[in-house]
């Protein structure tokens, strides 16, 4: 398959060529903003009170962190098979942020459905977690959609491929659909370090519940987050089960009950993002920012705390304190290299 690159998260990101040709490319930013109402009648029916009128940068301006190269391998493999379109793929790519930290990038691509997931691209995605994950080396993955095409808006993840569902006519097969949801969303969280959900744009149902599976979320005001499964009879399910722990459990039968949209401001204020931001340029640099913060901390301990955090999910107070307690004991098990070098350094350094 030939390549092309593109920037990405700082980053060099091999996209499929053809996904997106650089006229297509400005012209889909250029339409961003007029497209974004007409985006919500597709989805949603009409456009929800709830979100003011967009405000969209008319070209891509993605920020690339030239020390940055290439490392491992790019997978772009076509979906098969799927009911929504031939161009839906998952596209990962891992480059060395500095000598023995590397940053991984995991890119949800079906532009032509505002990278609506199918069954094959959440196997694509279960593919590329267990590949990222593999790499000792790895420091903190990037989750984000693809650029849509031209004519539509901006999405993230617009939600599970409801053509491929509305073909299901069992308990079998259904079980089985919403089970590789799952997996997929499991599979996010199964890697060892920090995954930042980098969001511009729509962030529907099974997007949200993928969402919902990252460590850390950054977004754009302009976008759109909501649970519409109720809409067209399903309940919202699988990994919609984190919500209240983000959210609330007040809010979570609202947004679950009500189906209702809300923009990055009132996701920010709820508690379903940890940072809002102007414009894609912006989400850029605050994804930057915050690998960078992550790469600077010991690696070992990065892993542990976040292994750490996911006990606590499923615990009692008093079993997470013990999982704390051995959590720093473990640190020190080969005599403490790593917290004994860095408290060294903090130390040493001039004050």
């Amino acid at each position: 398959m030939a390549l092309k690159t593109c920037p990405l998260a700082g980053g060099v990101l091999q996209c499929a060529a053809g996904l997106l040709s650089g006229r297509s490319l400005s012209r889909c930013m250029n339409q961003r903003g007029k497209n974004l109402a007409r985006g919500y009648q597709s989805v949603c029916g009409s456009r929800p009170s709830l979100l003011p009128s967009p405000t969209l940068p008319t070209q891509l301006r993605l920020p690339v962190q030239r020390s940055w190269t290439t490392t491992f391998r790019t997978y772009a493999s076509n979906s098969s098979g799927s009911s929504d379109s031939t161009d839906a793929k998952v596209i990962s790519e891992t480059v060395e942020h500095s000598q023995g930290h590397n940053i991984a990038t995991i890119q949800i691509s079906n532009p032509s459905k505002l990278n609506i997931v199918s069954s094959p691209v959440i196997e694509q995605l279960i593919e590329a977690c267990e590949r990222v994950s593999s790499d000792d080396a790895l420091r903190a993955v990037v989750l984000t959609g693809a650029p849509t095409a031209p004519g539509k808006a901006p999405s993230f993840i617009g939600g599970a491929d409801i053509r491929e569902m509305s073909q299901m006519s069992s308990y079998e097969q259904a079980r089985d659909f919403i089970t590789l949801v799952h997996r997929g969303c499991q599979a996010l969280r199964e890697i060892p370090v920090p995954v930042i959900g980098r969001v511009d744009g729509f962030a529907l149902g099974a997007g949200l519940e993928i969402l919902a599976s990252c460590d850390l979320r950054i977004a754009t005001k302009s976008s759109v987050f909501g649970m519409p499964e109720v809409k067209i009879g399903l309940p919202s399910v699988v990994e919609a089960a984190y919500l209240p722990g983000l959210i609330g459990w007040g809010r979570t039968r609202r947004f679950l009950y009500l189906a209702e949209n809300i923009n990055g401001k009132m996701a920010e204020e709820w508690g379903l993002v940890e940072r809002l931001v102007d414009d894609e340029a912006a989400l850029d640099q605050a994804v930057k920012e915050w690998t960078d913060m992550i790469v600077g901390m010991g690696p070992r301990c990065i892993r542990s705390q976040k292994r750490l955090m996911q006990k606590w999910e499923n615990s009692t107070i008093d079993e997470g304190i013990d999982a704390g307690v051995d959590a720093l004991a473990e640190a020190f098990a080969d005599g403490g290299k790593e917290p004994r070098g860095l408290m060294q350094k903090f130390l040493g350094r001039k004050r």
